[in-house]
């Protein structure tokens, strides 16, 4: 019985406070504007003085004021919505004082009733926003900042679908088509894709000479035409010449030569130059070393500087000359070498059938007291329209100082046939 007399008196005080919390909640906003607005006094009007609102009465209102809302309102950038009606109406206004355009009905009907709801007296051109900083709404600035302008530089300035079709017009291009000095089809130490077959007749040997490499333009000032370009161009070429008997055991690889140049070209019309620098080293072959041990290998080593020209005869007939100095050197290289040749590649009246070719060079050394290295091919081969890549298949002869330059008192006497690709 006790028990339910306790019970019964905590259950009366609870009550007693709950009703307590409810008169308290229920006088709250009678509280507030008893108080003047206090709660909200610190907020400022456009005028710069306090002023009255009705929503002081209802704490769950925004703190902000229908004057505020509408002067923040003023500063921002206008919508989409509020620019197009007011370009509809200036555009209007324009024509109704140029003249009257006939069956043209007002403005106003074309946008229908709610014409009045997207009014523009409050959205002030970006010119007369004030500055940042310069504004007299500090706590609004930091509460409801400024949309951003428009960007002026639109994607479409920056990013392009397709490349500039005028093949005639001269600017800058960064890695352009085409070459504007042409490798030596005949030229032995030139950077291409290739694979031959030849036979020595000297050492009655077998030998297959594999090329991987290619040179391409990093940089051009000129025409956009990849098939006769027009200008300045800076090229990179490199390449691994090497030799594999395929007769020894597990077709050992015999040696390779290493090249690699950085060269600035230039074509006017039908004249081409080329100048600049390359480096060529020879390496021998593992296991070529370890089956003759007796083998004196050198480290045959050339930078050099290194300046040709090519000239055009007609569309189809080319000669050339170009001559390279030695600076530095080893492992019995010389500086001077001079190359010269002339060559005979048609373009095809179909790039499917492809055309004959032919040509030969002359490649002499101050390594082997200028004694030289003759070499010409001949065989069919096919260009693309654009790049004038060649893709040819024929067959070579060479005779003269080994091709392979570890051997420096070494004649060849080869002859053979394979497939090439030139850039």
């Amino acid at each position: 019985m006790i028990i339910m007399q306790q019970i019964a008196i905590h259950f009366q005080a609870a009550i007693q406070r709950c009703l307590l919390a409810v008169v308290v909640v229920a006088m709250l906003p009678t509280l507030c504007v008893a108080q003047d607005g206090w709660l909200y006094a610190w907020r400022n009007q456009p005028s710069g003085e306090f002023a009255a609102d009705y929503r002081k009465v209802d704490p769950f209102q925004p703190i902000f004021s229908d004057a505020d809302l509408e002067a923040q309102a003023a500063r921002k950038a206008p919508s989409f919505l509020t620019q197009f009606t007011s370009n509809v109406k200036t555009s209007a206004q324009q024509d109704a004082a140029a003249g009257p355009v006939p069956n043209v009905p007002p403005v106003d009907a074309l946008l229908g009733d709610d014409a009045a709801d997207y009014e523009t007296e409050l959205a002030l051109p970006f010119s007369q926003q004030p500055a940042e900083g310069s504004s007299s709404y500090g706590p609004l600035d930091e509460l409801m900042p400024q949309a951003e302008t428009e960007l002026t530089i639109t994607p479409r300035q920056v990013f392009s679908n397709a490349p500039a079709q005028c093949n005639d017009c001269f600017g800058w291009q960064v890695l352009p088509q085409g070459l504007m000095y042409k490798s030596y089809l005949a030229g032995e130490k030139e950077p291409r894709m290739q694979f031959v077959q030849l036979y020595d007749t000297r050492s009655k040997q077998r030998v297959w000479d594999a090329v991987l490499g290619g040179r391409i333009g990093l940089l051009r000032h000129g025409n956009y035409d990849s098939a006769n370009p027009q200008g300045f161009q800076i090229d990179i070429e490199g390449a691994v010449f090497a030799r594999v008997l395929p007769d020894e055991l597990s077709a050992m690889l015999q040696g390779s030569d290493y090249r690699a140049g950085l060269l600035g070209t230039n074509r006017h019309n039908g004249t081409a130059y080329k100048w600049g620098y390359y480096h060529v080293s020879s390496h021998i072959g593992d296991e070529f070393l370890l089956a003759t041990p007796t083998f004196n290998r050198v480290n045959y080593v050339r930078d050099s500087v290194i300046a040709g020209v090519t000239q055009d005869l007609n569309y189809a007939t080319q000669v050339y000359g170009e001559v390279a100095y030695a600076l530095g050197m080893e492992g019995g290289a010389k500086p001077l070498e001079f190359q010269f040749g002339t060559q005979y590649v048609p373009v095809a009246k179909s790039s499917l059938l492809g055309a004959p070719y032919v040509a030969a060079n002359y490649h002499t050394r101050e390594d082997f007291q200028f004694q030289g290295g003759f070499n010409t091919v001949a065989g069919w081969g096919w260009q693309g329209l654009r790049t004038r890549h060649r893709l040819r298949v024929g067959m070579q002869y060479y005779n003269g100082p080994a091709m392979q330059y570890q051997f420096l008192n070494r004649v060849e006497n080869l002859y053979g046939g394979g497939i090439w690709l030139d850039y």
